[in-house]
């Protein structure tokens, strides 16, 4: 990792015996201290390995062999996966340093497993920031310190999808992450604030989520990405940001795409009006209210715990750049529409008419059509119906 300096805030490892209690004895430090790059990395093995590959490092090929970390198993991301092999160099240096629990900056405690804002360098000390996106995130794993200027912490990275190899797709949400096994040292000094993420499990029931999630999972060693649920009689990916409509005829019970169902509605009705059959939606692009939108790549989200800004307290400093991944990309779809594009209008009226005892709450509704091609907009209703068994999603009257 480059060397770089950095004004930060005081960071204290807490004891093993005590979660918070107990504390180096040595002063904060009140004036900027500088900091170089962080001296350790970790290397991948596999299962029974006890040497390492050879690994580039300033043009020279040879490290080594005996200062690193015995082979070691990490939990994979989640559960099923296969544990991840590593060690760490200098394993002497590592091993040295004592363990902790927990670890604090700026007067907030952090522990393992926390999810933890990481700062990058793009959020200057004393800014104030709602964008979730100018920083990395990712799950403390281990925390190890020889001095409270001197606490690193063993992570595994969470990808913003716009940082994946493949780049961001139409089922990715607004406020999604993708889990990774990618493993680093970070310094603990760039952690600002801690992160809530939950990890969104895909069923046969709705998806309702708020904050930040994951569903997938991208395995830095391979390069690959998992793979989701398909759902509609499309057979896509759904897009969490999206409405999941519920067929309510028992035997179907199938889970359509609102785009799907306002897609196969607008065909129907321009079929109707002008016996020519509509040509299929490209990829990647959805029509809601007859308009093509494309997904956006980003979005704000208060940086907030406890109701307090945690971006005044950030140190702008880096966590190493290391992460050759933090490379935004996006795909844009052809945006050429169907041939009732611009023609006519579709839009969802929808009543919740019954909540489970899951809490899932039952939808039903119809569809508002509006043909603008007149002098004057005509508008009419039609019955949401399911697109597998044609069964009415329209509460009776």
């Amino acid at each position: 990792m480059p060397s770089t300096k950095r004004k930060r805030d005081y960071a204290t490892p807490t004891s093993n015996d005590s979660d918070v209690a107990s504390k180096f004895s040595e002063p904060v430090p009140q004036d900027p201290v500088p900091f170089t790059s962080v001296p350790f990395t970790v290397e991948y093995t596999k299962i029974g390995d006890t040497k390492l590959k050879k690994r580039r490092s300033g043009g020279k090929d040879k490290i080594d062999d005996n200062n690193h970390t015995e082979g070691k198993a990490e939990l994979g991301i989640g559960d099923g996966d296969a544990p991840v092999t590593y060690m760490i160099l200098p394993g002497s240096e590592w091993e040295a340093m004592k363990k902790y629990k927990n670890f604090i900056v700026a007067d907030k405690t952090f522990g393992i497993n926390d999810f933890v804002y990481v700062n990058n360098g793009q959020v200057a000390q004393g800014e104030e920031t709602d964008d979730d996106k100018q920083f990395w995130i990712a799950r403390v794993l281990e925390v190890r310190a020889s001095s409270p200027s001197a606490v690193y912490l063993r992570v595994y990275w969470l990808y913003w999808p716009s940082e994946l190899p493949s780049g961001i797709e139409y089922y990715h949400g607004k406020s999604e992450l993708v889990a990774s096994n990618h493993m680093e040292i970070i310094d603990a000094m760039t952690v600002s604030g801690k992160a809530e993420v939950m990890h969104l499990v895909e069923s046969d029931d709705a998806l309702a989520v708020t904050g930040l999630y994951w569903r997938q999972r991208f395995d830095f060693r391979t390069q690959k990405v998992s793979t989701l649920k398909k759902d509609c009689i499309c057979k896509r990916y759904h897009n969490p940001d999206n409405l999941l409509i519920h067929c309510l005829n028992p035997s179907c019970a199938k889970w359509m795409h609102q785009e799907c169902v306002l897609n196969a509605a607008l065909d129907k009705a321009w079929t109707s009006l002008t016996g020519i059959s509509s040509s299929e939606q490209p990829d990647g692009v959805i029509q809601v209210n007859g308009k093509s939108e494309e997904e956006e790549d980003t979005i704000q989200v208060a940086l907030k715990v406890n109701g307090s800004s945690l971006a005044k307290d950030v140190p702008k400093s880096s966590a190493g750049k290391s992460k050759s991944r933090r490379k935004s990309k996006s795909k844009r779809a052809n945006i050429d529409g169907p041939d009732w594009h611009g023609q006519l209008e579709a839009r969802l009226q929808m009543k919740a008419v019954a909540e489970g005892d899951d809490g899932d709450t039952e939808i039903t509704g119809s569809v508002i059509l509006t043909d603008l091609r007149g002098k004057e907009p005509k508008t009419w209703h039609e019955p949401l119906t399911c697109l597998f068994c044609q069964h009415s999603l329209q509460e009776s009257s």
